[in-house]
């Protein structure tokens, strides 16, 4: 058979796929083909990238690793020798590189941290930046979340100045308004975030990254809202779904404004300790964490 017939056969399915169901954005993808040789797609007549069965497993096993906090450069060894991904696995019982490739990978986010709050307090900008897009680059929003960013925060919250924090936050939301530009081409309902006062807007920018990362069209509204204002704002959006996200106290009438368009405005969910504590759960769904919320929307994928 010719090598243009064999072409022809090649089956599979584009790379925006793969992204959808495996929830790693495509320029994750990619990198992982390129920089790590981590996957190794067939390509159609004019260079478009096929992908299998066997990729989506592979990328899951990838997944399983560096949410573990395997760093990516030992990723690839891990997959040729086909080291146990099972995460209920015990650690004594791995194989002694998987088990060297787990302990190294502890000081290397560690050392991430580390370089990151360096940056922060020595307001380099651009360093941040680097830092910032190349984690996000190599590694899913989830796993750059849990390794990275909460800890970062974590210990910048710990601080008697604030302004290493806010200085954090601040570049933050601008890298997650760059990323999601663009992003959302599945045919979802779309989604626009919105916080509430004296709550970490950090927090959602992360959360907004993970759904652009399951294809979800997002909008996040760094401007603090109160709860009458994304009321109105979800009256407004009827063909999106609003995400309100307040920790704390709700001002006093909020509670009674909410009964009052519950029966009409199904697209707002609430999230954070503030409608938890003002007793909105007994009027609709309030999620009082915004990992709760973000599985939620996952699984109606």
């Amino acid at each position: 058979m010719s090598s243009k017939g064999a072409k022809n056969e090649l089956s599979g399915f584009p790379i925006r796929e793969l992204s959808a169901r495996t929830q790693v954005n495509t320029v994750t993808i990619r990198a992982w083909e390129r920089r790590y040789g981590l996957l190794v797609p067939q390509r159609t007549d004019k260079g478009h990238r096929l992908y299998s069965e066997d990729d989506v497993a592979t990328v899951e096993k990838i997944l399983s690793l560096v949410a573990r906090g395997v760093p990516l450069k030992r990723v690839k060894a891990l997959l040729s020798q086909g080291a146990s991904t099972d995460e209920s696995v015990a650690k004594e019982g791995k194989p002694a590189n998987e088990t060297a490739a787990l302990s190294d990978s502890s000081g290397s986010w560690a050392e991430s941290v580390d370089a990151l709050l360096a940056a922060v307090h020595a307001c380099e900008y651009r360093h941040i930046e680097q830092l910032i897009d190349q984690s996000f680059l190599n590694y899913p929003s989830s796993v750059c979340r849990q390794q990275l960013m909460e800890p970062a925060f974590a210990r910048l919250a710990q601080e008697e100045s604030q302004a290493g924090y806010l200085l954090a936050e601040s570049e933050l939301v601008r890298y997650t308004l760059f990323r999601l530009n663009g992003k959302g081409t599945r045919k979802a309902t779309p989604l626009t975030l919105v916080v509430g006062d004296n709550t970490p807007l950090w927090r959602l920018c992360l959360m907004a990254m993970e759904l652009a990362d399951a294809s979800y069209p997002v909008q996040l509204l760094c401007r603090p809202f109160t709860l009458a204002d994304s009321l109105a704002l979800a009256g407004q959006l009827h063909a999106a779904r609003v995400i309100f996200y307040q920790d704390g106290v709700w001002r006093g009438d909020e509670k009674q404004r909410l009964q009052a368009a519950a029966s009409e405005q199904l697209n707002l969910l609430l999230c954070g300790t503030a409608g938890v504590l003002a007793g909105a759960d007994s009027v609709v769904k309030v999620y009082p964490d915004l990992q709760d919320c973000l599985q939620f929307l996952l699984q109606r994928q």
